[in-house]
């Protein structure tokens, strides 16, 4: 493991700055404040906040110094897939490749290399994290399909664990006639929660929240004519 050292006016700023270097998103980021900074008043000079960001590396990884923080502004004219995830090996000291697979109308992508194993630790949170940056990405291209990346079996494994989840809430709403709701989802894992729950007798399932933080709700389902439960 090795730690970056990032710095910025406030604990906010340094953390930007790693994510602009590292091309991961701040919630990704795994770190420790070493300093958070002392804004400069009158007669006191300031501090610059310092936070450490731990990279993982499987054993006998090449060390790789890191890359200079990325410029400030719009975002760079090549936001590609291969060119996110070469600057996260880059950044990272990581192999890592990355190639397309046909599937469906979305852009589904395979990531590989012997980097793979330090992304997928932690529950393969900084997979998820890529997925959801390359989704960005293709955003920012005009690309209005939904990103899909897979690596070592993990979106399978994912869908898997969640679908459990779902079918136990399930089970526990029709147990005591209490809803229950899932944590924020993506709109592909609310609809595998649907799909799973709708084969559940007497239970229906409706999204709630906004942006981010919308989940999925498991209730009883209304009478069929309309009377009061």
């Amino acid at each position: 493991m090795k730690d970056l050292v990032f710095t910025g006016p406030d604990v906010a700023a340094a953390l930007a700055e790693a994510s602009r270097t590292l091309g991961l998103p701040v919630p990704a980021l795994r770190h420790v404040v070493l300093d958070p900074g002392r804004p400069e008043r009158l007669g006191v000079r300031g501090e610059p906040a310092r936070v450490a960001v731990m990279i993982d590396r499987p054993a006998g990884a090449r060390a790789a110094a890191p890359s200079p923080p990325l410029p400030s502004g719009p975002p760079p004219a090549d936001v590609s897939p291969a060119a996110v995830v070469e600057a996260l090996a880059r950044a990272a000291g990581l192999e890592l490749w990355l190639e397309q697979e046909p599937r469906g109308s979305g852009l589904s992508w395979r990531l590989g290399g012997s980097g793979t194993a330090a992304l997928l630790e932690d529950d393969a949170e900084a997979v998820s994290a890529l997925e959801h940056l390359l989704q960005r990405a293709a955003a920012f291209r005009g690309e209005e399909r939904r990103v899909t990346l897979e690596c070592e079996g993990y979106r399978e494994r994912r869908d898997a664990r969640l679908r459990e989840r779902a079918l136990a809430l399930a089970a526990a709403v029709r147990a005591d006639g209490v809803p229950r709701e899932t944590e924020p989802l993506n709109s592909y894992e609310r609809r595998l929660v649907h799909v799973a729950v709708a084969e559940v007798a007497g239970l229906a399932t409706f999204s709630v929240g906004e942006g981010a933080d919308r989940r999925v709700t498991i209730a009883p389902a209304p009478p069929a004519d309309g009377s009061p439960a």
